[in-house]
């Protein structure tokens, strides 16, 4: 088996059949296999893959367990010398896979690599970014001021508001590839202990980029291969989702900063959380001001009486 690509889903099913079918084209001169595991979506998923995708392997969880337990999973039960974690609300190109299995045998300290990633009008989303450091607290402001425009080079710290136009080592600026498109050994996924469960939706990508940084492996992000993800405008409309996100750095920062880099880090983002809720209190959105004043919990220590987890998604 060459190559088993890997599809964590959750309510994903008006976008499931697109992603396959160009999964399906793009691995065509290939021997792979597709996994989808599935957190019980309760949406018929299963019974619509059995009969539209039969040869697809699928796992149904009893209940939501995450993205990073999901891919863990899915990666448990694969074959393949390669790995390729990909997100539902994406569609390939039908060179993709071979470009970035070309440029995986070129590197011999290569054992990452993620591809450009664009939306349906072909504008550039983010699909490699800068790990959370205090150094990089300075893209809140710098994207506010400057809306709808791209840096027009790396910089370290900034890859999240640069144009991502070419190919780069993205560990050379302090950089990591983002979970919805990572392709890599199974066999180094596994040695470097897949993800980290702890994390529910967001961050596990950011804090396998770290432990790839500390061990002197190189992540590449390839140009040359891309895909459409159609998926950012329905997670903004899950107010939900600024929950998992906080959840998730706060878990970040506590498991990898020092401790006053920790305090200086949690203080600014602390910051921007209460802006959210202001935010949304002045737009009139008070349904999610409750929501969004749970996040605030998240930087509360466990000691104090704070949240030791991250309530199950509904």
């Amino acid at each position: 088996m060459d190559i088993s690509i890997v599809i964590v889903t959750y309510k994903s099913k008006e976008y499931i059949a697109r992603c396959i079918e160009s999964v399906r084209e793009s691995v065509q001169r290939l021997a792979a296999e597709i996994i989808v595991v599935d957190n019980a979506s309760g949406d018929g998923i299963g019974e619509f893959l059995h009969a539209k995708f039969p040869e697809v392997i699928l796992i149904e969880n009893e209940k939501n367990e995450g993205f990073a337990r999901g891919v863990n999973r899915g990666a448990k039960m694969a074959s393949g010398r390669y790995l390729y974690i990909l997100n539902p609300d994406t569609q390939l190109r039908p060179d993709t896979v071979e470009i970035m299995l070309n440029f995986m045998e070129k590197p011999p300290t290569c054992c990452l690599v993620g591809a450009r990633a664009v939306d349906e009008t072909g504008t550039s989303i983010s699909n490699c970014r800068s790990l959370p450091h205090i150094g990089n607290l300075i893209k809140y402001p710098i994207g506010f001021l400057f809306q709808h425009k791209r840096l027009k080079k790396p910089r370290r710290y900034l890859l999240d508001l640069w144009e991502q136009n070419e190919t780069i080592d993205v560990t050379q600026y302090n950089g990591y590839i983002t979970g919805a498109s990572i392709l890599t050994r199974l066999d180094f996924f596994k040695e470097m202990g897949m993800f980290d469960e702890q994390y529910f939706l967001s961050s596990e990508d950011c804090d396998f980029g770290l432990r790839i940084t500390h061990s002197g492996i190189h992540a590449f992000f390839v140009a040359e291969a891309s895909l459409v993800h159609f998926g950012g405008r329905s997670a903004s409309k899950n107010p939900r989702s600024r929950l998992y996100t906080v959840d998730a750095y706060v878990r970040y920062i506590r498991k990898n900063f020092t401790f006053l880099h920790g305090v200086a880090y949690k203080t600014c983002f602390f910051l921007l959380v209460v802006s959210w809720v202001v935010e949304r209190s002045l737009r009139l959105k008070g349904s999610e001001v409750p929501l969004l004043l749970q996040t605030l919990m998240r930087f509360v220590p466990y000691w104090l009486g704070g949240p030791s987890r991250l309530p199950e998604q509904s």
